[in-house]
């Protein structure tokens, strides 16, 4: 059962899709509001699982368009053929696909987004430098973590996500690969984390300087 939520195939991990989705959608919303998509922009998501995300991201303008990997033909296959998705095809390109190497240029994606899946990562900082390397220069990176306590299960393969203290070990992560890092509320018990690629301009309500890494507590 512990692989299930790492690898839904065939029936069960349709059912587990349908349930996850249901439980996920205020992070599906969270992320869309913090990844704000513009005419023109192209995002990827890690880990789509059912394709929620993706189906607001392609719904939010008619010229946005949105790539992703998924461990599993069976969420492919359930993200693609979802009605926002298939509708607008031409516009998405869903793949069966890990985190780490991503099969995309440097400079590819204006955002990102891994809701849920980073506990799954077996080498984190591979795939936290593979997306700084598909992200334009001040692209926007959404990751959402399962909160674990103090005792996370020993079966997750990211040993960031075991270590007990995940989303500073996680930012640190992020800032390690050049990220400015700012610690959203939270959805739910999940800690929300907005990253910024490079070198970009302050972010909104952030006028000081912040050294890379650095973490703002703000609440909505």
């Amino acid at each position: 059962m512990r692989h299930l939520p790492m690898h839904p195939q065939g029936w069960a991990g349709r059912a587990f899709g349908v349930l996850m989705e249901r439980l996920n959608r205020p992070a599906y919303a969270a992320a869309a509001h913090l990844l704000a998509p513009r005419e023109d922009e192209h995002f990827l998501e890690i880990g789509f699982g059912t394709g929620g995300l993706v189906a607001r991201l392609l719904s939010a303008n008619p010229t946005v368009r949105v790539a992703g990997v998924d461990p599993t033909s069976t969420m492919v296959r359930v993200a693609s053929t979802r009605r926002e998705v298939a509708s607008a095809s031409h516009r998405a390109d869903l793949r069966e696909g890990r985190d780490a190497p991503l099969p995309w240029p440097d400079a590819h994606f204006h955002g990102a987004a891994a809701l849920h899946s980073f506990q799954f990562w077996p080498d984190p900082a591979a795939s936290v430098a593979e997306i700084a390397r598909v992200l334009v220069p001040g692209g926007r990176l959404v990751l959402i973590l399962r909160d674990h306590g103090k005792r996370p299960p020993a079966w997750l393969p990211n040993d960031v996500s075991r270590s007990g203290d995940e989303v500073r070990a996680a930012r640190n992560l992020l800032a390690a690969s050049g990220f400015r890092v700012r610690l959203e509320a939270p959805v739910g018990s999940s800690a929300v984390l907005f990253a910024i690629a490079g070198e970009p301009p302050p972010l909104d309500g952030d006028r000081s300087t912040v050294p890379p890494g650095a973490i703002q507590e703000h609440s909505r």
